[in-house]
């Protein structure tokens, strides 16, 4: 269980992500009007490129107009995982050549880096590179930090016992949810015991980025709500920007990036009711007609976050307590999983009758290998050896549309 054993002296709100820095220069109508109609959003995690400094600064001057608090994150799209301590240097310096421009309009918060450090990390190594990362930037800002945990965020085990190690505690320690999230370490999904370990660190944390990106076997909802439990500040990925389709909003900026106005994506809701405390799959008690809870309640006051629990009404609802075990079934079976660099992997298909392709999928959503698959084949191999550790995703293609989906790790 995420029990917080903290108190957090430094209030960080719930949120979304932001990831502007690959449209259109990053120039794009952020929506702001429409978020402003969804009170559980306070805060922006806003992830800039080294080379978007100028626009990032309208992005947070806007931000602030709106009366958002800033989270602004460095985020070097070629160095996600990376263990080079250099790269985490030039961050570091980015930040103390830039930081005064980015906050002349209002205050931010310095997340370092976008998940520096993979799974591979040892915890010496990590806190050793942060610590003099950390004494750089503190050269230009004195306040509380956020540090990514190693491993795309998920390494937690990694940073939990680093943080004794780390000789600057004012910061908090980050954490990124998915369904694809894995423990490496013991090859399996990530699970409360992870989070466990963050917790037992005394460190204070938060969860920098969590979605359900139907990739994988995380429980990230029921995760996701051990740390809602605990206190941790949320921050809900994306707001608009991800290359995979996990909008918040539509039309996507890659698409129309001024478009005058924007509508919600069912992710809306998704996400907002994590940032609002609602348990995974809550439903209504037997007065509401088994409604699910916040569909036909309205108290005829100003919508809150209360209006999703249905406070004043006559239909308070009750809160199922187990958890969604409807499983889709998986139709690609990969072996060896984990893969050491290098090696080959076997995909094997199963209910599935027609010609198509097998692409390998990065996290950025950018296709790194096709292999044709005719409808007679059930197995198809594939060299990893172009492949840097981290997670990958095996799709079945069949006339534009996936069919199946299945991630897997090199490590």
């Amino acid at each position: 269980m995420c029990v917080p054993t903290y108190s957090q002296e430094f209030e960080i709100k719930n949120g979304v992500n932001i990831q502007a820095s690959y449209y259109n220069g990053g120039r794009v109508n952020m929506g702001w009007e429409l978020m402003k109609t969804y009170p559980e959003i306070e805060a922006v995690r806003i992830e800039i490129e080294p080379y978007r400094v100028n626009q990032a600064r309208t992005w947070i001057m806007e931000a602030h107009d709106h009366g958002y608090q800033v989270i602004a994150t460095y985020h070097d799209s070629q160095q996600l995982g990376s263990d080079s301590r250099q790269e985490l240097n030039k961050a570091a310096e980015w930040w103390k050549n830039n930081y005064k421009s980015l906050s002349s309009t209002g205050p931010v918060i310095i997340n370092v880096m976008n998940e520096w450090g993979s799974h591979k990390i040892s915890a010496k190594e990590y806190a050793e590179a942060y610590n003099e990362a950390i004494e750089t930037i503190r050269t230009v800002y004195p306040g509380h930090l956020i540090v990514d945990v190693p491993g795309f965020g998920q390494a937690t085990r990694i940073a939990a016992d680093a943080y004794p190690l780390m000789e600057d505690k004012k910061l908090s320690l980050s954490v990124h949810i998915y369904t694809s999230a894995v423990n490496v370490e013991k090859q399996r999904w990530l699970s409360h015991e992870d989070l466990s370990y963050l917790n037992a660190s005394g460190a204070k944390c938060m969860v920098g980025e969590f979605s359900d990106d139907s990739l994988g076997g995380a429980d990230w909802c029921g995760l996701v709500d051990l740390c809602y439990e605990a206190g941790w500040p949320l921050f809900g990925w994306a707001w608009n920007g991800d290359g995979r389709g996990m909008n918040m909003i539509e039309p996507h900026w890659d698409d129309q990036p001024f478009a005058s106005t924007y509508s919600a994506t069912e992710l809306m809701e998704v996400i907002t009711n994590k940032l609002a405390g609602i348990p995974c799959y809550s439903q209504a008690d037997a007065d509401c007609e088994l409604n699910l809870i916040g569909e036909i309640c309205d108290d005829e006051n100003v919508y809150t976050i209360n209006d999703r629990y249905n406070e004043n009404c006559h239909c308070e609802g009750v809160f199922a307590a187990d958890l969604n075990s409807d499983k889709v079934d998986i139709d690609l079976i990969i072996y060896p999983n984990p893969v050491s660099d290098g090696r080959e992997i076997t995909i094997e298909f199963f209910k599935i009758f027609s010609n198509g392709q097998i692409n390998i999928i990065n996290s950025m959503g950018q296709t790194l290998m096709s292999q044709t698959v005719n409808q007679d084949q059930d197995r198809v191999t594939i060299n990893t050896s172009q492949l840097h550790s981290g997670i990958y995703w095996a799709s079945f293609y069949n006339d534009q549309e996936v069919l199946a989906s299945k991630a897997f790790i090199v490590i």
